[in-house]
């Protein structure tokens, strides 16, 4: 297939001309190779019949993380084995068999909570598959973060490498990208630094496929064919998708693809084929390209001398573009609660909803009052339980601009993509606000909004990896951003988390993330505290940790904290003394007899408290306080 550098024509889209032959969106297109395989030899059939040399599996998203959100995971050996076995019945052995090998449809560390260990495995695991199903090569398609695409690229190597023999030569490995309107990968990273390091990493082919059509492709390929002499692939969709009386439909005809077929083949790639909207219709026509083109084989072309020496240097690019060193500023720099912080005082910080309506002035009159009391800080949650409340960056501009209090301004995952979050957090720093507590956030169903769509591009490792770079002077896409941001970097962590080796996983992350300092969940009992600070000490957490607590106002408020708020664990030691609380009086007077006992045992542990209000009753929270 390598050997001659002849032009291979592939196949066309998959997972589209499943959903046109009938599976519903909403279904596992890799499924069918159990449920439904005559329907997937079919499509390999037509591909064939309309002039296809290599076809391949139906197997883009058979991981072991997208087949779990089908429940589907225990299945992913036999899924891939009989992807592969059926399109080797329709190839037979005049026609090669891809092995398609998609992204995990998770996001990796840092942005994400997939490690590099856990991407290598799950790649590992598909490819070993697809070999023992019979395929010629592994074709790694539609990735669009160079981190994902070295794990796949490793694993893949060492799955072939394993499966290689003296009768049975290594399969080899095309690793294929997606990029934007722009040229550049979805993530940011540039094109260029992407290829060269695919070519690094051991991949026999590269190239592009998915996201846009052959125009943009073509200007791709331009730009990136000196760079390798590897053998270049591309796969690009049928034009861009446009919604026609309620259908998704791809423009390009057959006969404009095949136009571009020809301009492919003729800028030097080897491999073309069809991505999304592609049809066999499609595929027929480019074959009438391939025939009427004549290849010059060993024909030499920039980055090959005509022997297959490559006179480009190979290199492993960094997935950091080099910037000029910036200075970051120190943590007693940033803010007044910052500066505590780093000085080792005590702070203090209350927590006010923001209102659920347009008037803000109750909230500002509580948070002068709350100023009076000599507390640090206003704790700004941002739609908890998923609630629709006023934008909290414009809460804390208005308190921190009319009232001269800073803000502790919570910051949620899910209502963002990854490129909103930067603007917001430029836009937070540029208008002022520094301290940041950052969280994953509610999901939608547990709130007033059900339907309301969660978005979570990342979580709140991600969220955290994120600012951390922005006050390194570097975006999410590896640019320069000139003057750093100074956010103070806060997460949240739980000490009564029902998984809590899950959770002290999660917390240990986030601080390598770049986390600061660190606010607890509400606490309701010392030894679960001291249990978690004890743990914290013994695996080398140095970080302050800032005490959550939450006076309750009634056993009505302890159980429905205690059984419907996600994250609140209270002892029946306190629900027994709350349900001991003859009136409403007295139900408040325990509540904040609990807090203050609790602020008092773990004063002498902790960096300082965050106290709710209540019901906005602030009076509640500063007797607290006040000890």
């Amino acid at each position: 297939m390598l050997e001659d550098r002849r032009p291979l024509l592939l196949d066309g889209a998959t997972g589209t001309e499943l959903y046109n032959r009938g599976v519903f969106i909403n279904r596992c297109f890799e499924e069918a190779n159990l449920t439904n395989p005559d329907l997937v030899r079919g499509l390999h059939d037509d591909y064939i019949k309309a002039g296809a040399g290599a076809i391949l599996t139906n197997s883009w998203g058979a991981n072991e993380f997208k087949l779990g959100a089908h429940n589907l995971r225990e299945k992913t050996r036999e899924i891939n084995e009989r992807a592969a076995t059926l399109a080797r019945e329709s190839a037979g052995e005049d026609h090669f068999v891809g092995g398609s090998v998609g992204p995990l449809g998770r996001r990796l560390e840092p942005w994400g909570p997939v490690t590099a260990d856990q991407a290598f495995a799950a790649f590992r695991l598909q490819v070993e598959c697809l070999l023992r199903g019979g395929v010629d090569f592994i074709f790694l398609e539609t990735f669009s973060d160079v981190m994902e695409l070295e794990q796949a690229l490793r694993a893949a190597r060492a799955a072939v490498s394993d499966a290689a023999s003296d009768q049975e030569p290594a399969a080899a490995i095309a690793a294929s990208v997606t990029i934007n309107l722009a040229g550049e990968l979805l993530q940011g990273d540039s094109l260029e630094t992407v290829i060269t390091s695919a070519d690094a990493w051991g991949a026999d082919i590269v190239g592009l496929n998915c996201s846009v059509g052959p125009q943009p492709t073509l200007t791709a390929i331009e730009r990136i064919k000196g760079l390798t002499a590897k053998p270049l692939c591309v796969k690009p969709n049928a034009g861009l998708p446009r919604e026609v009386d309620g259908r998704t439909i791809y423009m390009s005809t057959p006969e404009y693809v095949a136009t571009y077929t020809r301009n492919f083949l003729q800028a030097g790639v080897q491999f073309v084929g069809g991505c999304c909207g592609t049809t066999p219709a499609h595929v027929k026509s480019m074959s009438q390209s391939f025939r009427h083109f004549v290849a010059m084989r060993d024909t030499p072309t920039a980055g090959n001398d005509g022997k297959g020496r490559v006179t480009v240097e190979a290199r492993r690019a960094s997935t950091e573009t080099e910037q000029p060193p910036v200075r970051r500023i120190p943590l007693e720099e940033k803010s007044r609660w910052s500066a505590k912080i780093a000085r080792g005082e005590k702070v203090y910080a209350l927590e006010l909803l923001p209102p659920n309506g347009v008037n803000l002035e109750p909230v500002l009159e509580r948070t002068a009052r709350v100023r009076d009391a000599g507390i640090d800080a206003i704790n700004i949650p941002d739609g908890p339980r998923a609630s629709s409340r006023m934008s909290t960056m414009l809460t804390a501009v208005m308190i921190e601009q009319q009232v001269g209090i800073e803000t502790v301004l919570h910051y949620t995952c899910r209502d963002r993509n990854l490129i909103g979050m930067q603007s917001d957090l430029l836009g937070i720093h540029a208008v002022g606000l520094r301290n940041m507590l950052l969280i994953t956030g509610d999901p939608p169903k547990v709130g007033n909004y059900p339907n309301a769509t969660g978005v979570f591009d990342v979580d709140a490792i991600g969220l955290t990896n994120v600012v951390h770079r922005l006050n390194g002077g570097i975006d999410v896409g590896n640019r320069s951003i000139g003057e750093p941001t100074a956010l103070s970097i806060g997460v949240a962590v739980n000490p009564v988390h029902r998984n809590f080796e899950y959770e002290m996983e999660r917390f240990a992350r986030k601080v390598a993330a770049g986390a600061e300092w660190a606010i607890t969940q509400p606490v309701f009992d010392e030894r679960d505290m001291l249990r978690f600070l004890e743990h914290i000490e013994k695996t080398g957490i140095r970080i302050p940790i800032v005490v959550g607590l939450w006076p309750l106002t009634s056993l009505r408020n302890a159980e429905f904290m205690n059984n419907e708020v996600p994250g609140i664990s209270i002892p029946d030691e306190v629900i027994r003394r709350m349900a001991e609380a003859g009136s409403r009086e007295e139900a408040l007077e325990t509540g904040v007899e609990i807090s203050r006992q609790l602020h008092e045992r773990l004063a002498p542990e902790v960096q300082g408290f965050q106290i709710s209000a209540p019901f906005g009753r602030i009076e509640l929270a500063l007797r607290v306080a006040r000890g």
